[in-house]
């Protein structure tokens, strides 16, 4: 069922009995170096993925009804920490492997679900060569994938759904095409894919934002506050859609919803917001602002700078 396995790390597992937080953090700690592989959850209803690259959370997936589709990271590990029944897989892959699986649901196909019959194999095959063709085929028969590599144009590597890597030729292709009937074949160029961010990041520009609004309105009130904060979401807002997630309840805490986006997204998001907040805040109280904002950065600014923060906001003044 569903993807090649490579090395299973953990089988059939009651999700009940598995500490999510755990496999997020242990991740990072494989004997062999950090996790790529992936987290396969089975549910009654629905088998989801959570999927890692160098111990870290890269992507997350559903497949209802024979239908991939990626899903928010974050929503897809909440409801496995709350689930009362399921069971979970732990597989370790290579990096072609996984970059082929997340390709599925994340690349447009040059052609998708072509029933074997109808391919003129001599026709692409030679096509292919002519293009020294480096993508891969997907071959799926009823709920298994497959895969197969090219190099220059010709096969090269064969993922099989229950078996370990191996070579294969074009003929050796050709060969198991004929053989699988009712087989679907989708095929992909294998461009590089964006990673999806990691849940942390969010969080940590909720905790800055969260700092701010907390040090700013001991200064002017929270009736000022609500009068620069409110407004400098709906303004940012208009200029990145990502931001539409978020909702600022009567307390001025932020609540959002699980969204997909990338680390520069969300980052280039979260500078606009908190430049329109500063640049607001400026206006009432001039530079003290930016003495304010500096004592809310010390305890973020280490990962402030890894997430290239800086490079996107109004606040490298401060030169931190």
């Amino acid at each position: 069922m569903g993807f090649p396995k490579g090395n299973l790390l953990l089988k059939n597992a009651g999700i009940q009995y598995v500490n999510f937080d755990n496999i997020l953090n242990q991740a990072k700690k494989a004997r062999d170096g950090h996790l790529t592989g992936y987290v396969e959850i089975k549910y009654p209803e629905s088998l989801e993925y959570i999927f890692f690259k160098d111990g870290n959370t890269i992507s997350a997936a559903l497949r209802k009804e024979n239908i991939y589709e990626e899903h928010p990271i974050e929503e897809i590990t909440k409801k496995a920490k709350n689930a009362p029944s399921g069971t979970v897989n732990i597989h370790q892959i290579d990096n072609n492997l996984l970059h082929m699986i997340l390709s599925i649901f994340k690349e447009k196909p040059l052609f998708a679900n072509k029933r074997v019959e109808e391919i003129n194999m001599e026709f692409l095959f030679k096509k292919l060569g002519e293009l020294n063709f480096k993508g891969f085929l997907a071959l799926q028969k009823g709920e298994r994938y497959s895969f197969v590599m090219f190099h220059e144009g010709k096969p090269d590597l064969i993922y099989p759904t229950n078996k370990n890597r191996q070579r294969i030729n074009l003929s050796a292709l050709i060969e198991l095409l004929h053989k699988e009937k009712g087989m679907l074949v989708s095929m992909y160029r294998g461009k590089d894919l964006e990673k999806q961010a990691n849940p942390a990041l969010i969080e940590l520009y909720l905790k800055f934002l969260n700092a701010m609004v907390k040090s700013f309105t001991e200064v002017v009130g929270s009736s000022i506050l609500r009068k620069t904060f409110l407004p400098s979401h709906e303004n940012a807002m208009k200029s990145s859609e990502l931001l539409q997630n978020f909702k600022i309840e009567e307390d001025l805490t932020i609540r959002y919803t699980p969204f997909i986006a990338t680390d520069k997204e969300i980052t280039k998001g979260f500078a606009l917001w908190i430049d329109q907040f500063s640049d607001a805040i400026f206006v009432v109280l001039g530079r003290k602002t930016d003495e304010i904002i500096h004592n809310c950065i010390k305890d973020y600014r280490f990962a402030l700078k890894s997430a290239r923060f800086f490079e996107h906001s109004k606040l490298s003044r401060l030169d931190i």
